[in-house]
């Protein structure tokens, strides 16, 4: 009986003052396998899944481009929070097509998979560190999506993850249309600031500072607003909101650092692997 897992981590899109550019990988990872079944099914902690699923339908989708007529079952290990601004939905994209692709012998390269997941989610700054790993610096260019990666002068980070949630619409909404020239100019300076502090092995704390999406999105959780305020104040370390929000990153280990009520702590590692076939 054919059977195929793979697992892709967690990703912290808009690192900093790379706002729908730079992206990074990190160590939580989701598994879905797919194995041969008598029928299509979907089962999620132990149990069978019913109703909309983003990846039961690229699953279904990509089986039935490739001719598969016979039945999957689609098992997901999810520990990736979803709609806390630490990439669920490219990770629930690029880890559908890297198991279907996978289990079809069609996954010839990761590139296949970054152009299809980039197609489907719409934003590379997520789906290029969840199909590579590490960081990532993406853009849209002449001949379409393209990703560099390059390494980053630190391995771990701290990860503070509230109660309540955003969706990428509202986030996406919440921006403003029309930006000044000063502001532009802003996160110019601080985006060559982190590229080149990386390059050096430095890591910059003003480089991390934004004026095109943070202070916007933070402004849905006042609470959310008065941490990140905190922890840019209290430390000497780049504070920064991860992809949309609402949880928030700092550089480094911070276990002592108190916490609002009912949030959660996450002590990661910086993930040099990215979209990858289990054993």
């Amino acid at each position: 009986m054919k059977k195929v897992s793979v697992s892709v981590p967690a990703t912290i899109a808009n690192l900093g003052s790379g706002f729908d550019t730079v992206g990074l990988a990190v160590s939580l990872r989701n598994v879905v396998t797919l194995e041969e079944s008598d029928h299509f099914e979907v089962i999620e902690k132990g149990i069978s899944a019913t109703g909309k699923d983003l990846i039961a339908e690229i699953v279904e989708t990509f089986l039935k481009e490739n001719g598969y007529s016979k039945g999957v079952r689609v098992v997901k290990h999810s520990v990736i929070p979803s709609r806390k601004g630490l990439g669920s939905s490219a990770a629930a994209i690029v880890s559908a097509l890297g198991a279907v692709m996978a289990f079809t012998d069609s996954l010839d390269n990761l590139q296949l998979v970054f152009d299809k997941a980039v197609e489907i989610e719409g934003h590379p700054d997520n789906v290029a560190p969840a199909v590579y790993g590490g960081l990532r610096i993406s853009a849209h260019l002449s001949e379409g999506y393209t990703s560099l990666g390059m390494s980053v002068p630190f391995e771990c980070l701290t990860i503070f993850v509230p109660p309540f949630e955003t969706s990428t619409d509202e986030a996406r909404g919440a921006l403003r249309k029309e930006v000044s020239l000063s502001q532009v100019v802003f996160n110019l300076q601080r985006l060559g600031i982190l590229i080149a502090g990386f390059a050096n092995g430095k890591v910059l704390k003003e480089g991390f500072e934004d004026e095109l999406h943070q202070k916007s999105r933070l402004s849905f959780h006042p609470q959310a607003m008065k941490f990140f305020e905190y922890l840019s104040y209290q430390l000497n370390l780049p504070t920064f909101l991860c992809g949309s929000g609402p949880s928030i990153g700092v550089v480094g280990r911070h276990a002592d650092l108190q916490i609002p009520h009912s949030w959660k702590k996450l002590e990661l590692d910086v993930s040099k692997k990215g979209l990858e076939i289990e054993d």
